[in-house]
């Protein structure tokens, strides 16, 4: 693997490297390079200017607005990933995975508030449990390519609540994508409680997101862009982001992954 780069481009941190061919392989064609890009989602729990939008609008655009922004890589056909459930905090254990799947689904097919056909043809697969670790280092940085796509748990820098690294052929297909959620800062549930407050963020909001990254949507801007499951920071409690908004589902027809 070549050095990666890591910095803060528009708000968003990213990281960067590239790789050719497959681990341990010489002399590899040009064609057959792998690249890798990791994007987070952050916590709106700040009082800082960018995240002034991360609620949802009194007048919710979450139909009327099809804004979207996209990154060079898709999912093709069928992307099958692992679990490990090891860290998973214990107010979830029970119910993360269920969310997760939830979420890859809600991607795969296109599901959405708008009434629009959820008959997107990709499939986000879940493959079972495994001891692998998310190859996403604390620092933000992607730390490789096993050719296996994880979802786990760790700790992540303060304000970012969850980091997928993706990787992506020279043609633009997916090939893995890794996924850490943080298991530190933050408190997560699966179905709201009746009295939701503080720091509490949902799951399931959050996966979709970032399985939103993997599929090939960039962030779209949080102010005039707040009912976008594509906004770069998601507040406490918030639930109204699971299905897509028109942005994320027009963001996913023009990625090709239909």
């Amino acid at each position: 693997m070549r050095r990666g780069s890591f910095g803060v481009l528009a708000g968003v941190l990213v990281a960067t490297a590239f790789v050719a061919g497959v681990p341990g392989s010489e002399g590899t064609a040009p064609e057959e390079e792998l690249h890798v890009v990791g994007e987070a989602i952050y916590a709106a729990d700040v009082d800082d200017a960018q995240y002034a939008g991360a609620t949802v609008p009194r007048d919710d655009t979450s139909c009327s607005d099809s804004s979207y922004a996209l990154k060079t890589w898709k999912v093709a056909g069928t992307l099958n990933w692992l679990y490990n459930g090891d860290g998973v905090p214990p107010a979830v254990a029970s119910t993360a995975l269920g969310a997760i799947t939830a979420s890859g689904d809600t991607v795969a097919k296109g599901a959405n508030r708008c009434g629009l056909p959820a008959s997107f043809t990709t499939v986000y697969k879940y493959a079972g449990t495994t001891t692998a670790k998310p190859q996403v280092a604390s620092d933000l940085t992607c730390t490789g390519n096993d050719n296996k796509s994880v979802t786990g748990w760790g700790s992540l820098p303060p304000k970012v609540l969850a980091y997928t690294c993706t990787y992506f052929n020279s043609k633009g297909v997916v090939i893995a994508t890794d996924l850490l959620i943080d298991n530190v800062a933050y408190t997560w549930f699966t179905t709201k409680p009746a009295t939701c407050s503080g720091q509490l963020y949902d799951l399931e909001t959050t996966m979709t997101h970032e399985r939103l990254h993997t599929a090939g949507l960039a962030h779209v801007d949080q102010t005039r862009n707040a009912a976008q499951t594509m906004t770069p920071a998601s507040a406490p409690c918030d639930t109204s982001r699971r299905l897509l908004g028109a942005g994320d589902y027009a963001g996913l027809k023009a990625a090709g992954t239909q």
